[in-house]
């Protein structure tokens, strides 16, 4: 009998990435979202559209379903969002996750997977040694970050008092075919879509902030370790600061985008600096990223120019 998952989220970014590699996995699959998936139906994903934050409807379909492995993936996941709507961001990320891995420990389940996050923890001053790790003090500066970490204390009461298995990712900015272009987090797929379009580019702060990326084939099989692996708390990323002055000119360099970019003040909750140390993961998963930043960035361009030209078919 196929194992039973269910995964929140599952027409996002990551989660309709993870929900494919569970079908192809061999896994019986339920997709949850507040959204209907866009495009093409998968006729092996029975999808649910259900707000994460409909305690009762959640709780149902938890004990309908009686998942194996919950990938909980659904979340509010924009820094400027959350400041601006720090209730919605609380209940979207905290009190659903609570309440869902109660529901999940209730109906049997034996591991629930988190994804977390991994920069928004840490705020300013930049910790004292960069690549942080999972013993890094959390010390987050946006309600986003917040959230996610009191998420993660939550999930540590659950697993204690039901002995329910809980993994925890805490992935660096993840980017890749299928973003978003459109939100407020991404900059790499906001950037690449304007840069193709031949629109202006904005970015905020000076240039000079950090992140650390990881590309979104690296993250899926993250998490499909963290499902499959001992239960625990690790830092899915590459450990290297890329700044968003290179990142601009990486993309105007494969797009062939000539135009300056245009600067802004730096948004509430956004951190300066930040890269998080994947070795942890390495030992306790046996994961390390493999796609470079050279070759992910290429690859996300390729998909958006892709995508752009079927749009464009299909609107002449």
């Amino acid at each position: 009998m196929a194992p039973r998952a269910l995964v929140t989220g599952s027409s996002g970014f990551v989660g309709g990435h993870v929900t494919r590699r569970l079908v192809a996995d061999g896994f019986e699959v339920t997709g949850l979202d507040v959204a209907p998936p866009a495009g093409t139906f998968d006729p092996a994903v029975r999808e649910v559209t259900l707000d994460i934050r409909d305690q009762q409807r959640v709780s149902t379909l938890v004990e309908e379903l009686r998942p194996d492995v919950v990938f909980h993936i659904a979340a509010q996941a924009s820094v400027a969002v959350s400041m601006r709507e720090p209730r919605t961001d609380v209940e979207t990320n905290a009190l659903a996750t609570l309440e869902l891995a109660l529901a999940a420990a209730a109906a049997g389940t034996r591991r629930f997977v988190f994804i977390s996050t991994g920069g928004a923890l840490h705020g300013e001053p930049p910790p004292d040694q960069l690549p942080a790790n999972e013993e890094t003090a959390v010390a987050p500066m946006s309600v986003y970050g917040a959230s996610k970490a009191a998420a993660e204390i939550y999930l540590g009461v659950v697993s204690q008092q039901s002995g329910m298995e809980v993994s925890i990712l805490r992935p660096s900015n993840i980017y890749g075919p299928g973003q978003n272009p459109h939100g407020e987090a991404g900059v790499i797929a906001i950037v690449a879509r304007a840069m193709l379009q031949g629109e202006p580019v904005t970015l905020f702060g000076d240039g000079s902030q950090t992140r650390d990326y990881v590309y979104i084939d690296d993250t899926v099989e993250a998490v499909i370790r963290a499902a499959a692996g001992a239960p625990d708390v690790c830092d899915i990323s590459t450990g290297i600061e890329i700044s968003t002055g290179s990142i601009f000119e990486t993309l105007a360099r494969l797009t062939g985008y000539e135009r300056p970019s245009n600067y802004a003040d730096d948004r509430p909750g956004d951190i300066q600096r930040i890269a998080l140390d994947p070795a942890k993961a390495a030992r306790v998963w046996d994961w390390r990223p493999l796609v470079t930043f050279e070759d992910g960035v290429a690859r996300t361009v390729d998909w958006f120019r892709d995508s752009l030209a079927t749009e464009g078919q299909a609107n002449s």
